[in-house]
């Protein structure tokens, strides 16, 4: 309650308690017993407009209300002394990074400047360089050419002399080459004559000597075979033998039955009985591999 509502409150209160006492006097005056009781003297009573002074209560809520209103003015200002002193720090900080950046633009421009001006320095030397190269080169070529001209006259002077000499060497050598391979075909002609020879001579030799091994092996199966129970005789088997170069029998069977099992079979055991055959050793590669790596026997106990 503000302090007019204050106020009015006393006043009010006053009057109602009025009006209750004028409204008792007036029911106590019509009652039956009021006819016999003097009514009592009418005291006028006068309205009167008080007026109260504040109390205690509402002085200090109005200073604690104006206590409060100053201390968020107070922080109102403040609030707005840091909001202008951080915005000035941002504007000084703005300031400072723009100097910064200009300084640091400034630089980097003026490096840059000191690149270009290196790079034009080292291309304008290089340049010079190449230019020199160029003609230490050119002066070097003409003096090799001159040089080369120089050895190219005395080497064509040189091989012609050479040439020369060649085609006589030449000819001395293809009369003595022509010379020599008359000769050397003469002395073909005459090896291939003795060799023709030899060569006959060896067949006969090899002939015979493989005539006679292959005698020699009849004759040692014939004394390995033993004769079978109830042999007749005038029987005869073909054996295939197999030999390795050594002598070793690698196989033997028969391939012209003589019509009697046992009697082949006893055949078969003799020439196992029989081997190694040692004579094939003398014999040559070729001479083996013709004559007796696989060869066919006729076996007839009575030759």
């Amino acid at each position: 309650m503000d302090r007019r509502g204050e106020n009015l409150g006393r006043p009010l209160m006053l009057a109602i308690g009025l009006h209750i006492i004028l409204l008792s006097t007036f029911f106590i005056a019509v009652s039956p017993e009021a006819k016999t009781i003097t009514p009592p003297p009418v005291v006028i009573i006068q309205a009167t407009e008080l007026t109260f002074a504040p109390s205690a209560a509402a002085e200090a809520r109005a200073k604690q209300q104006k206590a409060e209103a100053d201390r968020k003015k107070r922080e109102a200002e403040e609030k707005k002394r840091q909001e202008e002193a951080k915005k000035k720090a941002e504007e000084q900080k703005k300031l400072e990074e723009a100097k910064k950046k200009a300084e640091e633009q400034k630089k980097q421009e003026d490096a840059k400047k000191k690149a270009e001006a290196k790079r034009q320095a080292d291309l304008k030397k290089a340049e010079e360089a190449k230019q020199q190269a160029a003609a230490d080169a050119k002066a070097e070529a003409d003096k090799k050419a001159k040089a080369e001209a120089e050895a190219k006259a005395e080497a064509i002077e040189k091989q012609a002399a050479l040439e020369a000499e060649r085609q006589e060497k030449e000819k001395a050598l293809e009369e003595a080459f022509k010379q020599a391979e008359a000769e050397a075909r003469a002395l073909e002609e005459l090896k291939k004559k003795e060799e023709a020879e030899l060569a006959v001579l060896n067949a006969l030799a090899s002939e015979k000597a493989a005539a006679n091994v292959l005698d020699a092996m009849t004759t040692r199966i014939t004394r390995a075979w033993r004769r079978p129970v109830a042999f007749k005789g005038g029987l005869e088997v073909y054996l295939r033998m197999s030999l390795a170069s050594n002598g070793e029998l690698v196989d033997v069977r028969v391939v012209k039955t003589s019509g009697d099992v046992l009697f082949d079979r006893s055949a078969l055991t003799a020439v196992q009985r029989a081997a190694p055959f040692d004579e094939v050793k003398q014999f040559d590669a070729a001479t083996f591999e013709e004559k007796f790596r696989s060869l066919t026997v006729k076996f007839r106990p009575e030759d």
